[in-house]
């Protein structure tokens, strides 16, 4: 008779046991793939090397492939990574109902699944990680930032309200004064977007890819994102949903992630800049409102009775935009979707902490601190 130590010892138990081998292997090589990288980041002439000469050209080569397709590759891509994942825990679970040694299957397949994980992981460090430790916008423009006093925060806001008066009235609205631009329009007028300031940051300049609208937009918003960048396909996906007032704006905004702009100040003070010396009244618009709003928030956390006075002179029409703006994201008030929101946040606060952006989410608001020094120390013209 048999007993437990000869079963466990048994040769059938232990080619099985020996099974593991391979799966922890695919779980070992991409954690020590990322190990390498932790020890690596601090060397920003190797970061540079490997973002300007390994992952763009092949950021670049993708997103050529993608451009032909109506809609974003990046969402296909997605939704069969989901649907692939309920299959194989579909599978899992019929596994272990129906087969013997569940324990070893279970393990197996677990492994599995944190393989593919960490392989993602590892991929989505070396395609667009690598980025958070290269030369950042303010390295290759030169522009350093610095405090930013009341009375600096009063001007910026008082030239911004300027800005969008003069625009407001340039933008098609609809039947109540709200921004109502074609967007299929805005999205193909991308492709000179840039012009303007590609001869002040040469280093902008890239192949135009023009962003695709994300079909899951309704989702997305509920998710709290405008848009984002997808390294894998190359490509910048936008949220339509949303109130179309800040979309060309946002356009702008995840084309400079394809610029090689990591941080999210970054990109919006390019965004901000882009669309300013675009010479489009719809981008010059959209991108005052986006800076307007940043500013506005700033110089209300620290002076109320001046943003108030300041905001007095904006043209109704804007008012109207900023008020659609506000209702359109206060709809998500349920208890799930304020919910889910948190989480997306928080989720997406550590992921971008985990890249050395040690504010978080609060990095949107830095780029007023851009925006004062481009304004107050490099002579920028109105």
């Amino acid at each position: 008779m048999k007993t437990l130590y000869d079963e466990i010892r048994s040769p059938e138990r232990i080619r099985n046991w020996r099974s593991l081998i391979a799966p922890l292997c695919c779980v070992a090589a991409p954690v020590l793939g990322q190990v390498l990288f932790l020890l690596l980041r601090g060397n920003k002439a190797l970061m540079n090397g490997w973002v300007n000469y390994v992952t763009t050209p092949i950021k670049r080569g993708i997103s050529f492939l993608c451009e032909p397709f109506p809609v974003a590759v990046a969402e296909a891509v997605i939704v069969v990574a989901v649907l692939v994942f309920l299959a194989f825990l579909a599978r899992t679970i019929y596994l272990l109902i129906v087969r013997k040694d569940r324990l070893l299957r279970l393990l197996r397949r677990t492994l599995a699944l944190v393989s593919a994980v960490c392989f993602i992981y590892l991929g989505y460090t070396l395609m667009w990680g690598a980025n958070y430790y290269a030369d950042t916008f303010s390295d290759k423009s030169g522009i350093e930032t610095r405090g930013v006093t009341v009375e600096e925060l009063a001007v910026l806001n008082a030239s911004f309200v300027q800005h969008l008066n003069q625009y407001a009235n340039q933008v098609s609205r609809d039947e109540d004064g709200v921004f109502d631009e074609n967007l299929e329009s805005v999205f193909l007028s991308t492709d000179t977007a840039y012009d303007g300031i590609i001869e002040e940051f040469p280093f902008l300049a890239a192949p135009h890819r023009t962003p695709k609208a994300l079909i899951s937009s309704p989702l997305v918003s509920r998710l709290d994102f405008t848009g984002f960048f997808f390294p894998f396909t190359g490509e910048s996906l936008i949220n339509d949903d949303c109130p179309s007032c800040l979309i060309p704006a946002t356009l702008l905004h995840e084309m400079a992630h394809q610029r090689n702009i990591a941080g999210e100040d970054e990109c919006n003070f390019v965004a901000i800049i882009a669309g300013l010396r675009s010479g489009d009244p719809v981008f010059n618009y959209s991108s005052a409102l986006m800076g307007y709003i940043h500013l506005g928030n700033a110089l209300y956390s620290v002076d109320p009775n001046t943003y108030w006075s300041i905001r007095s002179n904006l043209d109704p029409l804007v008012e109207a935009d900023l008020e659609a703006n506000n209702l359109y994201w206060n709809s998500f008030t349920s208890p799930l979707e304020h919910t889910v929101e948190k989480v997306s946040n928080t989720v997406y606060e550590n992921f971008l902490q985990s890249y050395g952006q040690v504010n978080g989410l609060k990095t949107y608001g830095q780029c007023v601190d851009l925006l004062a020094a481009y304004y107050f120390d490099h002579q920028w013209a109105d």
